[in-house]
């Protein structure tokens, strides 16, 4: 698919934010889509290369991208589909200057017996830093606002969930973007109790988010007015009232009979994934079921935990989903294969198959996320969330990491020269964190150190560091599998697992103990099969995907498999998203 320009509809509102770095968003370009995986659970073998709206339209199946938003979005209007989303909802960071982390428990402890303590089962496996400076922030959704309207269709809406961090900042964005006309409401949603820490605050306590809501037409948009039943014992001096109920006013979460529960109650639900910014289903429930009927196309490119996606599986709205968080691609994955075969199972499901596509492969960059904090916690650096520049302290020093996309160089150095430059009073030396260096970092620094008795530099290479870098050395998750074929179908079994990084981190993370696993199958999220593997796509035609945290997957399969010769393919993915792909031809 050639990468040609798009052109980007101007803004509609006029300008009311300015910051450094403000550039409009005339034109972007698309990228070629790789098919990664298939979810067809009724084995139709259909399978949409490149998926254009024109290719999907007649014979719909569900997207799913990983890769940066902004590429994603770009690539959706070359391939047809602006004009085309009928709803979106977007939970972007916060600009808190938060970790996002998920908390990972193994499988089947209750079965098995606890880990030697009730916490060393535990992961937190960093899914983002959401650490920006203002400028950056707003440019960053500037953009992605942009491309978000123009794929809405007349009668579409945005819904933008906010806290109090930027919801103003981009209240001023969306009307320059839409229109301050097409502004709709500003939904204040009740996250949670007043208990523990919150009731100690010195002033009103914080309580609540924002959503704001907004139409491509406000006059034009679809809305399904809403209703909270009266209660069994309602009645008024005239009687019991004939009417739905109680309209749903811009304020949710006050009272249960609503529906729309608090961020606690996810917590301990059978919703709870371990994403700490997974939003009830009872609030997307209640976003889509008013702005959009059954059929219609919904998008979320923030997906992450895959709530939205799987609220509009459920409700038979077809739903388009992307991150760039490979952790929350398999997450959304796995909920959507649960709550698929559910619905198959009932035949209940309009949209049974969804695919995986990769957008300007984004892995390595991902896994830079996860090796830095991995890093700073082997190191046993601080991390401090209020130095724009420097990442934390390693014992009296101040510390930089540098990307782990390039070795430290020169003009790394300088960076660091021209920062210590704006704090004449910094008294403290700089440890520097990189995973390579250039040949000449070493001259400038011992030069550095010989002129600055205060300040000097000192470097962690970890590509050659004995203490620090011993975690870089990578072990890939292997597998021990049976695949023998018998008649029509292809038995297989999963004798062990090994998962060497999982160790690691649960050994890290208790350092008074060496963790020992009862079961292989605890460290195993899923397994999935494809029966006829090409070799490029990974069609799945089964998949074990356990719906409770005490649940073990089987390990023991029987699938269908074609008469004549055949590849059969089983990928693990275990509990921090690592996967193996065992092929056997039989």
């Amino acid at each position: 698919m050639p990468e040609n320009k798009i052109k980007v509809t101007p803004a509609k509102g006029r300008p009311m934010l300015n910051w450094v770095g403000k550039k409009p968003l005339d034109y972007v370009k698309g990228f070629p889509t790789q098919l990664v995986e298939v979810f067809d659970p009724l084995n139709t073998g259909r399978i949409v290369t490149t998926p254009t709206y024109d290719e999907l339209k007649d014979n719909w199946q569900n997207l799913l991208f990983h890769g940066d938003n902004k590429d994603v979005l770009a690539t959706l209007l070359e391939l047809g589909f602006r004009g085309k989303i009928d709803l979106t909802y977007i939970d972007p960071p916060f600009k808190s200057g938060a970790d996002y982390v998920r908390k990972v428990e193994l499988r089947g402890l209750k079965k098995l017996g606890r880990i030697a303590e009730d916490e060393a089962s535990i992961l937190q496996q960093t899914m983002y830093f959401d650490i920006w400076n203002n400028d950056t922030y707003l440019q960053f959704m500037y953009e992605r606002l942009m491309l978000l309207k123009e794929l809405l269709s007349e009668t579409g809406s945005i819904y933008v969930h906010l806290d109090w961090h930027v919801s103003h900042y981009i209240k001023l964005l969306m009307d320059e973007i839409f229109g301050e006309d097409n502004f709709i409401r500003e939904i204040i949603w009740r996250i949670g109790w007043v208990s523990g820490y919150k009731s100690t605050a010195d002033n009103w306590i914080r309580n609540h988010e924002t959503i704001l809501y907004y139409g491509k037409n406000k006059n034009k948009v679809v809305f399904n007015k809403m209703y909270t039943p009266y209660p069994p014992d309602y009645e008024r001096w005239m009687g019991r009232p004939k009417g739905k109920g109680f309209a749903i006013e811009d304020v949710w979460g006050v009272f249960p009979q609503e529906g729309v529960t608090s961020l606690q109650v996810v917590s301990f639900s059978s919703e709870y994934t371990g994403f700490v910014t997974q939003k009830p289903e009872g609030l997307l429930e209640r976003i889509i079921k008013a702005s959009s009927n059954e059929g219609d196309l919904i998008l979320d490119c923030f997906i992450g935990s895959g709530t939205t996606a799987r609220v509009a599986q459920n409700l038979s709205r077809r739903w388009i989903g992307c991150d760039i968080n490979k952790g929350a691609i398999q997450l959304t994955s796995e909920r959507l294969q649960g709550i698929i075969s559910e619905q198959i199972k009932k035949e209940e499901t309009k949209y049974p198959t969804f695919s995986l596509y990769k957008v300007n492969d984004y892995d390595l960059r991902l896994l830079q996320t996860e090796a830095i904090e991995l890093a700073a916690q082997h190191i046993g650096i601080q991390r401090t969330r209020t130095d724009r520049f420097f990442d934390g302290y390693l014992g009296k020093n101040i510390v930089k990491i540098i990307d782990f996309n390039h070795p430290l160089t020169l003009l790394d150095l300088e960076l660091i020269q021209d920062e210590l430059k704006k704090r004449p009073d910094e008294d403290r030396d700089i440890t520097i964190v990189c995973l390579g260096k250039e040949l000449a970092v070493d001259p400038w620094i011992d030069e550095w150190n010989k002129k600055h008795p205060v300040n000097k530099i000192r470097i962690i290479e970890l590509k050659t560091d004995k203490k620090y870098g011993s975690f870089l050395i990578h072990k890939p998750a292997e597998a021990k599998i049976s695949i023998k074929r018998k008649n029509s179908k292809a038995i297989i079994e999963i004798k062990d697992f090994i998962s060497p990084t999982i160790i690691e981190r649960l050994n890290i993370d208790n350092k008074l103990f060496k963790v020992k696993i009862p079961d292989s199958r605890s460290i195993i999220d899923c397994v999935l099969i494809d029966n006829n593997y090409d070799g490029n796509t990974f069609h799945i035609i089964f998949s074990d995907v356990p719906e409770k945290k005490n649940d073990l997957v089987s390990g023991k399969y029987e699938v269908e498999v074609p008469k004549k010769k055949t590849k059969v393919a089983v990928k693990i993915i275990d509990m921090l998203g690592e996967e193996v792909l065992f092929i056997k031809e039989i």
